[in-house]
């Protein structure tokens, strides 16, 4: 006689998942599966209500983030209206940009917020929250220029000196905001959780769009008078 075929536990797994209902078909199945638990024993149903009350509370989990996350955007959208009111109407770029910094460091608590740029602006030049790199930058900070995606999270020591020369022991995450290829908005936090890969991207992307006109805007004023 042929020896028979040994099973394999995927064999009967993938058999199962092709008959949902066997269960359903033969009942009395269901009483004599108990499954070890810990130091006792629980029943196939048991395990099910368990798993779905812990997916339950993950999915809770998951909703109360989401929504979190939607209701500080929508602060932060509401914030940045009222904040563009309020500032775009003067015709002076250091005055907006300082306000502007000012206002981000309040909204996010943060520790320092400072606007990297790669070319001179005659507006900015004794703007103390504005850093102008005349010459090479960093290879990290071209890719992200490059990249155009916004940065979160903690950075290494030798970005933090770059981005925050007096305040780069204290940061312990930061927001990098690209302001088309002019530039970068660094936004650090005492926190080291404050910034994270988890939080929406719309008011920032607003923020450096908003931050690039202005800058063109003096720009064109300039070659306007000249």
């Amino acid at each position: 006689m042929d020896e028979m075929k040994q099973i394999e536990e995927s064999d009967v797994i993938e058999w199962l998942q092709a008959n949902r209902d066997l269960f359903s078909r033969h009942p009395e199945l269901v009483d004599s599966l108990n499954l070890l638990h810990e130091a006792g024993t629980e029943s196939l149903i048991e395990l099910q209500v368990r798993r779905l009350r812990t997916e339950n509370r993950q999915l809770k989990a998951q909703l109360q983030t989401l929504a979190s996350i939607a209701g500080e955007n929508e602060r932060l959208m509401q914030r940045l209206h009222q904040l563009t009111l309020e500032i775009m109407t003067t015709d002076d770029t250091r005055e907006f940009i300082e306000r502007l910094m000012e206002c981000l460091a309040g909204d996010f608590e943060a520790g320092s917020v400072r606007l990297h740029l790669l070319t001179p602006h005659p507006d900015l030049a004794a703007a103390e929250s504005v850093t102008i790199h005349e010459g090479q930058v960093p290879a990290w900070f071209e890719d992200i220029l490059t990249r155009g995606k916004i940065v979160f999270g903690r950075l290494t020591r030798a970005k933090l000196e770059v981005l925050f020369p007096t305040r780069h022991e204290s940061i312990g995450s930061a927001a990098l905001v690209p302001v088309n290829h002019a530039g970068l908005l660094a936004i650090g936090s005492d926190s080291a959780g404050r910034f994270n890969p988890e939080m929406g991207t719309l008011f920032l992307e607003l923020l450096g769009t908003t931050i690039r006109h202005r800058l063109e805007l003096a720009d064109d004023g300039r070659r306007k008078s000249a």
